[in-house]
């Protein structure tokens, strides 16, 4: 008999502990991978490419506080700045369930051309731009509520304890599908005209632009009302989801008990299984094993469930976040968690950790013992 069949046949020998070991390895894995690829998301994200010239203008000591609408005017100004809208995001309640999404406020005659990821037809986009109750709506909204062209949309937003009756005059297709774009003049009407966007969308003629623009707009009110900070699109998004607090954090501290958690489990049950084991060591050292052969087998053993639980856990992770791709956190930043190399590679070294970990001591005493210490052992 092989060394490998051998391993083979003590892991078969009791098939519920063996499988009940697995099974508590992939569950934990599956979190363990879960948690170190949202890590990575949140880390570093990935960020569409039209974001690169897309500027946010907002108030420099928080994203509540909105500015005077005239800061766009003056922005307008300045050289590089090829279009410039004032923008809000109006949490909104739809139907009889209440369904919960977002809507877009911005200028019409200027987003698209900040934007210019959204497509739809031209007569579509006319009539959107002439009537200042119209609605865009994102193909994923338009299918997941059966909206045709014409029909009325009321909107309820607690935020900004407004209601929006809207007719919807177009469908766009893009990047991000699940928005509905308003005009921002109607929902200044509904408040009543404070004349104060929650921030101000800017796109520069070219990425060279981009770092000079976001220093002349902060100077240019440093001791304006308000002061402002200009960010890359990409990062007032971060910004934005920092506000949920420090994500990663509580994501390595949940990693790191998760890690914990499973070494005692498989600590436990590895140990158990080669102090049963006792007697039947000392036996193959009767025959000719030597002590390290059989820590090596012990190993073996402990790694062959731990990796192929790490294994079923990473597919069970990604099979997971295949589900929710395409989903928008805040409605609009798209979730693409993936597995990537280095996530499947940290999982690898816990796998490879928990196996020699929950193994090595036990293994080594038992190996180590007197053949006639290790017979007379009833665990």
């Amino acid at each position: 008999m092989t060394r490998r069949q051998l391993v083979i046949k003590n892991l078969l020998r009791n098939r519920r502990r063996t499988i009940l070991t697995f099974l508590s390895i992939a569950t934990s894995i599956t979190l363990l991978t879960a948690f170190c690829a949202v890590y990575r998301f949140f880390d570093n994200p990935p960020m569409p490419a039209e974001w690169r010239l897309v500027l946010t203008v907002a108030a420099r000591t928080s994203l509540l506080l909105r500015l005077p609408l005239s800061y766009g005017e003056r922005i307008a100004r300045l050289p590089g700045v090829t279009a410039v809208s004032p923008v809000n995001m109006v949490d909104s309640l739809y139907g009889a369930h209440d369904d919960y999404m977002f809507a877009l406020a911005s200028d019409p005659a200027t987003f698209f051309k900040i934007y210019p990821d959204w497509h739809l037809p031209e007569e579509q986009l006319a009539a959107y731009t002439r009537e200042k109750t119209a609605a865009l709506a994102g193909r994923v909204n338009a299918l997941k509520y059966g909206w045709k062209l014409g029909d009325r949309i009321h909107l309820r937003s607690p935020g900004y304890n407004v209601e929006l009756d809207l007719t919807l005059r177009g469908i766009y297709t893009g990047q991000d599908e699940s928005l509905l774009a308003v005009h921002w003049d109607y929902l200044n009407d509904l408040e009543g005209r404070p004349d104060k966007p929650g921030a101000f969308m800017v796109r520069a003629r070219t990425e060279e632009d981009v770092p000079r623009l976001m220093q002349a707009i902060d100077n240019q009110f440093r001791n304006g009302e308000i002061e402002t900070s200009t960010q890359p699109m990409g990062q007032w998004v971060l910004n934005f989801l920092s506000m949920l607090g420090n994500v990663k954090l509580i994501v390595l501290s949940i990693s790191a008990a998760m890690v914990f958690a499973v070494l005692l489990v498989v600590a436990n049950t590895m140990g158990m299984s080669i102090r049963e084991r006792t007697a039947e060591l000392a036996i193959l050292r009767v025959l000719g094993f030597r002590p390290k052969q059989l820590l090596g087998l012990l190993a073996a053993e402990a790694l062959t469930v731990s990796l192929a639980g790490a294994l079923l856990g990473c597919l069970l992770a990604g099979g997971a976040f295949a589900l929710v791709k395409g989903y928008r956190i805040g409605g609009a930043f798209d979730v693409n968690i993936q597995v990537d190399a280095i996530s499947a590679g940290v999982i690898l070294v816990v796998a490879i950790g928990i196996g020699l970990s929950s193994t090595l001591l036990p293994a080594y005493r038992a190996s180590r013992m007197s053949i006639a210490d290790a017979l007379r052992f009833v665990g």
